[in-house]
């Protein structure tokens, strides 16, 4: 598969129960820290080439350019271990014996709903909407079945919390009304070549393996409709009325999509379609692991092997988390607690992290290449470019393709509208 610019961005959610009385927002606080640390780099940017700021009352993680699916998950994973971290020294320094708790989900039991985007750089030869309407929207509205996370909305158990929030097909929204296929275009590059694909329908994800499928197949489309190879692509008649049906259905055979023409299928039939088109596409020994991986979990859901599939399928593996608690003390209560204790990032109070260490979760990098993650850039986007500008000069501004630097000779503009450049001259090429 050819190198795709990829990254996700993730609202992080922090709570203490002495929040207001300590009089400190804890989002703020830890940017606080963060920025006094030597894990800071210039700006908002921190030294991997990722971003953090605050975001409608979230810490936001923005991570560095990444080429490739595995890259993607290393350094998403790194960002949880950066909070991670800021969480611990809040603790130690401000609230003494009381906790901080740090989530990574999509909704709080009071049904405020939290982003988690992915982001592709995808040719502006593409028409848009058009092209991405007929060919990638059957995969969005579908791909919940392996990609969901699984929450607890208005009482009733779901795949994916951010279909179930999605309301209409198409939308430039991101935080009311949103679509399947959102319309926001802020390439952060050169806009005669690029356009940046904000996919918003998508879930905050713990587990590697649907972190991995999730990019996998979205990036494999995307080259596939690049290739001009999906012009036989199975056409919905009401994708988004059949995505919120098949969100609250956990019975594989119970999923309908409705095609034009009268005939329903399986949302398992339509990514059948897209398995089969991507093959060809695939070179590499971890591409293979990665295609295996998707034809065996649309495999299993066909034969609803659920125990197997909840090693890497987060819906699953919460709602199988849920139901232990319950076992052990009922109550709608502990049923909330469980479902968001699944999502804590902090290894020793996570429920998922908890059951990855007693080898109930499918893993797919290590933990070494996340914590260095946590320091270094990708070595092969312009992320690790920015990061040897900033070792180099003065920053007086920063953004993902501008730096406005000062040395001997004044300040200058250094624009870097190529993302996969690692090199100045290469960037201006």
């Amino acid at each position: 598969m050819r190198k795709l610019i990829q990254g996700t961005e993730h609202e992080y959610t922090l709570y203490c129960r002495k929040m207001g009385g300590l009089g400190f927002d804890p989002h703020t606080m830890a940017l606080e820290v963060l920025r006094e640390s030597d894990l800071h780099l210039a700006g908002e940017f921190i030294t991997n080439g990722s971003r953090c700021y605050y975001d409608v009352g979230h810490f936001e993680v923005s991570t560095a350019e990444t080429t490739n699916f595995r890259d993607l998950i290393v350094w998403e994973k790194a960002g949880e271990k950066v909070l991670d971290w800021l969480r611990k020294v809040l603790e130690e320094k401000y609230t003494g014996n009381t906790k901080i708790h740090a989530f990574k989900n999509n909704t709080s039991p009071d049904g405020t709903s939290y982003g988690s985007h992915e982001n592709y750089c995808v040719s502006r030869r593409l028409p848009f909407p058009q092209q991405f309407v007929r060919e990638l929207v059957p995969h969005f509205t579908t791909r919940i079945i392996y990609t969901g996370a699984g929450d607890l909305i208005d009482g009733t158990y779901v795949l994916s919390p951010s279909a179930y929030l999605t309301s209409r097909l198409v939308s430039g929204e991101t935080m009311h009304d949103t679509g399947v296929l959102n319309t926001r275009d802020e390439p952060h590059a050169s806009d005669r070549t690029w356009r940046r694909l904000h996919v918003i329908v998508g879930d905050a994800l713990m587990n590697e393996t649907a972190i991995m499928l999730r990019h996998f197949t979205t990036t494999a489309i995307l080259q596939l409709m690049e290739d001009g190879a999906l012009e036989d692509v199975p056409k919905l008649a009401q994708p988004v009325d059949d995505m919120w049906h098949n969100v609250e259905t956990r019975n594989p055979e119970k999923w309908q999509v409705h095609l034009e023409g009268g005939k329903v299928v399986s949302p398992i039939d339509v990514q059948r379609y897209y398995l089969e088109k991507a093959e060809p596409l695939v070179e590499t020994d971890r591409e293979r692991v990665a295609f295996k991986t998707w034809e065996q979990v649309l495999d299993g859901l066909e034969k609803r092997k659920s125990k197997d599939l909840a090693r890497k399928i987060e819906w699953l593996d919460r709602y199988y988390a849920i139901q232990e608690a319950l076992e052990e003390k009922g109550g709608p209560e502990v049923e909330m607690m469980a479902c968001k204790q699944y999502s804590e990032i902090g290894a020793e109070r996570s429920l998922f992290y908890k059951r990855q260490r007693a080898g109930l979760v499918d893993r797919v990098v290590t933990d070494d290449e996340i914590m260095r993650a946590i320091r270094e850039p990708p070595s092969d986007t312009r992320a690790s470019l920015r990061r040897k500008l900033c070792d180099t000069f003065n920053i007086e501004k920063i953004d993902w393709s501008l730096l406005v630097v000062e040395d001997e000779n004044g300040r200058r503009r250094i624009e870097l509208p190529d993302p996969y450049a690692t090199e100045l001259e290469a960037s201006h090429g």
